[in-house]
């Protein structure tokens, strides 16, 4: 946070404090620095494999797919390494 605090002559000044509410994303949760997003696939694709893209938050294309011959069981997760929020 930047500025300088201006205080009257001979009174101490208080504190701000600044809430943050984090709006609702259409397609990502976050949870710390990851980012979570939900994708239902067909059974037919389940089993078969798919490719699928998607926006990311800083405007690139991802493209997501099951490898040859992979099949995906119910509430499976893929993990995507470093797409997640940047953090310090």
């Amino acid at each position: 946070m930047t500025g300088e605090a201006h205080e009257a002559p001979g009174v101490m000044a208080g504190d701000l404090h600044v809430r943050f509410t984090i709006k609702k994303h259409k397609i990502f949760t976050r949870k710390g620095a990851d980012l979570f997003m939900t994708k239902k696939v067909s059974l037919l694709e389940a089993l078969t494999g798919f490719t699928f893209n998607f926006t990311h938050l800083d405007g690139r294309t991802i493209q997501v797919a099951t490898m040859p011959g992979e099949v995906i069981s119910h509430k499976q997760s893929k993990m995507l390494r470093n797409f997640g929020m940047p953090f310090y």
